[in-house]
C-alpha cells in the first residue's frame, strides 16, 4: 500500500478489490481518502461542510465559460453557467444540475469543473442548484427545491436570458442524482401529485425534459447491506453501508418516508417511469449503489423497446 506510513489510515482499500480498481482511483484514494476519518463515527455537528480535508478535489480544472452568475430562487440559490458566443434562434438548451453529498454536504462550489465542461462542450446553459441541506432541511425539502428549480427554469426567467424550454435536461450525482430522477419524474408527469413533497412554485412546464443524466445515483432508499447492497457491502471503497445509513438518518426524520417514490424513485409506478426521458446512467462497479443503479437501468430498458 502506498502513501504516508506515518499517518493514520482510516479508510484502507479492501484487498479483495484493490487490483480491480482503476489505478488512478487507487492512487487518489491512497494519497488522500484513506487518511480521512469516517463521517459515521462522529455525531453530526456540520463541521464537515467547512473542513478543507473533507474531500480533496480531483485533477480536472474548470474551463472558461461566457459567464457565471448566482441568483436567488424561492428558498435556495442557483449558479448559472452561460457559454461563450451566441445561441441559435431557438435559444440555449438548459442542463439543471444537482450536486452530491448525502443530502447534507456540498453546494454551488461542488462540480464547478463538470458544470463548466458541460456548458462549453455541450453548448448549453447549466443551472447548478444549491438545494436545502439536511439535517436543517430534512426530506422532502431538497426534493421540493429540486422540483422548484426545474419549474423555475421552465418559466423562462429573465435571469436565464434566451433559453429553449423544449430542451431542458436534468442531471446529478449520487444524492443529487436521486433528486434529479424525482425532479424528472415530476416534470414528466406534471398532473400527478407527489406522495410527500409539496413544491412551492407554480407548474409552468410546457415540455417534458429531453434527457436525464445520472452519475452513481442513489435510487433505492430502502436498500440495506443484507439486501440490495449485499454484493459490495463488505468491500466498497469510500461509501460504506454505515456511511450511507448515517446520511440517511440526517435526511429522513420518518422511516416510512424512505419507501415513498419521491425518496426511492425505483418504487414509482411503471406508468410514471415509462414517461421519463432518455436516460444515461453511470455506475461504479464496486460501489454499494451499483446494484440499485443497474436495477433502475433494467426497469427503464423494459419501458423503452
Amino acid at each position: 500500500m502506498t502513501g504516508d506510513t506515518h499517518r493514520k489510515i482510516c479508510q484502507p482499500l479492501h484487498p479483495a478489490i484493490r487490483d480491480s480498481l482503476d489505478p488512478q482511483y487507487v492512487a487518489y484514494h491512497e494519497a488522500h481518502l484513506q487518511y480521512i476519518e469516517r463521517d459515521e463515527i462522529s455525531s453530526w455537528d456540520g463541521s464537515i461542510r467547512t473542513k478543507k480535508h473533507s474531500l480533496p478535489p480531483g485533477g480536472t480544472k474548470p474551463i472558461p465559460v461566457g459567464s457565471i452568475d448566482d441568483h436567488d430562487v424561492a428558498r435556495f440559490r442557483v449558479r448559472v453557467y452561460t457559454p461563450t458566443g451566441q445561441c441559435d434562434d431557438r435559444g440555449w438548451p438548459v442542463l439543471v444540475w444537482f450536486h452530491g453529498g448525502g443530502w447534507a454536504v456540498g453546494g454551488l462550489n461542488n462540480g464547478t469543473d463538470l458544470c463548466c465542461w458541460a456548458c462549453e462542450r455541450a453548448r448549453c446553459i447549466v443551472v447548478s442548484v444549491d438545494y436545502g441541506l439536511a439535517p436543517e432541511n430534512p426530506f422532502p425539502a431538497a426534493v421540493e427545491d429540486a422540483i422548484d428549480a426545474v419549474r423555475w427554469v421552465a418559466s423562462r426567467p429573465a435571469e436565464l436570458q434566451k433559453i429553449d424550454t423544449s430542451r431542458i435536461s436534468i442531471s446529478g450525482t449520487s444524492a443529487g442524482a436521486n433528486l434529479a430522477i424525482v425532479a424528472a419524474l415530476s416534470a414528466s408527469n406534471p398532473e400527478v401529485p407527489l406522495p410527500t413533497a409539496q413544491p412551492s412554485l407554480p407548474n409552468t412546464i410546457a415540455h417534458p425534459p429531453v434527457s436525464l443524466v445520472l452519475f452513481i445515483p442513489v435510487v433505492d432508499n430502502t436498500a440495506t447491506a443484507k439486501g440490495v447492497w449485499r454484493p459490495n457491502a463488505e468491500t466498497a471503497p469510500w461509501l460504506t453501508p454505515a456511511r450511507m445509513e448515517y446520511y440517511r438518518k440526517l435526511y429522513f426524520t420518518h422511516d416510512d418516508h424512505r419507501s415513498q417514490w419521491d425518496a426511492s424513485p425505483n418504487l414509482a409506478p411503471d406508468s410514471l417511469l415509462r414517461k421519463l426521458p432518455k436516460t444515461w446512467v453511470a455506475v461504479a462497479e464496486m460501489d454499494i449503489l451499483a446494484p440499485e443503479a443497474l436495477a433502475l437501468g433494467d426497469q427503464l430498458r423494459g419501458d423503452y423497446p
